[in-house]
């Protein structure tokens, strides 16, 4: 199943698994190296144990995602139709 880290707190990892609302809460140990807040992971049940690794795939597509809307966002040509006060 594929997971969302959405935040660290302490020695531990909370991640996100929208497609069965659940929660789960990992050490950081635990963790592969490269894992960030909103990094996208797969976890795997195995003999009771939970085992993570990083989707680097699905995180390199998300950044460029990210990327290309800033840009857009940089070199829009129409101003904004808000008025600032004066």
């Amino acid at each position: 199943m594929k997971g969302i880290i959405d935040r660290f707190e302490k020695d531990f990892a909370v991640i996100l698994v929208e497609e069965q609302q659940k929660e789960y809460v990992i050490q950081k140990s635990n963790l592969p190296t490269g894992c960030t807040i909103n990094s996208v992971v797969q976890i795997d049940e195995r003999n009771g144990q939970l085992h993570v690794t990083l989707d680097y795939q699905q995180k390199k597509q998300l950044q460029d995602k990210a990327t290309a809307l800033r840009k857009a966002l940089l070199n829009k040509k129409n101003p904004s139709k808000l008025k600032r006060k004066k």
